[in-house]
């Protein structure tokens, strides 16, 4: 049978242990929640730059774009705030704006469409 220290000594170390898997756990809910944030953000900016730059080569189905963004945006509000969802976003398309100069609006557009199409999502009708 333990002794009074030993005793002592385990509940120290389960409660540590303990407190390092919450700690743990709370970590991946918020790196889980930052990923979902910025999943958001990064689609509000695609659907953006689609409605910018893609339309002179492809055709959009507005209807699917603009479904896209009433889903998101009120997702993202109520994640981070309209504040902080007007602030990302408008980070976001500083970022793409960059993007889209580097490797130019032809080839994003390409790019942005073979990405959607494979996964489902009809927002480029051709």
């Amino acid at each position: 049978m333990p002794t009074g220290h030993s005793m002592k000594r385990a509940l120290v170390a389960l409660t540590m242990l303990i407190g390092v898997q919450t700690c743990l756990a709370a970590q991946t809910k918020d790196e889980e929640q930052a990923e979902m944030v910025q999943g958001l953000v990064r689609i509000v900016g695609a659907q953006a730059g689609i409605t910018l730059y893609c339309r002179k080569a492809y055709a959009i189905d507005d209807k699917v774009s603009e479904g896209l963004l009433r889903t998101v945006r009120p997702t993202l509000d109520k994640a981070i705030g309209h504040r902080q969802a007007l602030a990302a976003i408008d980070e976001e398309g500083q970022r793409l704006s960059k993007e889209i100069a580097e490797i130019g609006a032809e080839r994003w557009c390409a790019d942005q469409r073979e990405l959607l199409n494979t996964d489902g999502l009809r927002v480029f009708l051709d």
